[in-house]
């Protein structure tokens, strides 16, 4: 699959079936996320992967509104920053770290989608970290920055609408 394709055509899944995700499909979304870019190769993200505990899985998925289809994912990945990568005495340090793990985030997606997965960046689980980070033992020095839902799509994706160009860009 072509990269431009793969990103016009991933969409959020928010509803999956029974099947099992195998943990060597999981293996390439993380090694995709792990040759993200990043300042100076930092590799600031840290990831927990639950999939093997079912228990587990309805905690984490309890912890959000979304708790209705996210408990139906085979997998979910939580995302951290490893805040032991930045120096907080250089301005700007945090944001570049931050957006290095959007770009991890967005590698994991596509690997996802060519997989023939669905996936889905939960940002609204961020206001429960502290229950997210003690369920899955994540250390102090970790800050949750997403939950990444996991599984093959329940239903087929329906096409949605962008902003043409001309309204985003500007040209000089």
């Amino acid at each position: 699959m072509d990269t431009i394709s793969s990103i016009v055509n991933r969409r959020s899944i928010r509803s999956y079936t029974s099947k099992k995700v195998s943990p060597n499909d999981i293996t390439k979304i993380l090694t995709a996320a792990n040759w993200a870019p990043s300042g100076n190769n930092l590799q600031p993200w840290r990831f927990s992967v639950v999939m093997n505990d079912e228990q587990l899985l309805k905690k984490l998925s309890s912890l959000t509104v979304y708790h209705s289809w996210v408990q139906t994912a085979s997998c979910l990945i939580a995302v951290f920053l490893d805040k032991k990568v930045i120096d907080p005495n250089i301005h700007g340090i945090y944001l570049k770290h931050v957006q290095a793990i959007g770009a991890a985030i967005q590698n994991m997606l596509l690997a996802a989608h060519e997989l023939g997965l669905g996936s889905c960046w939960i940002g609204e689980i961020l206001k429960k970290e502290d229950q997210v980070k003690e369920l899955v033992g994540a250390a102090d020095d970790l800050e949750l920055m997403a939950v990444i839902s996991v599984g093959y799509p329940n239903k087929a994706t329906t096409s949605r609408r962008r902003d043409i160009l001309e309204n985003i860009v500007s040209w000089l």
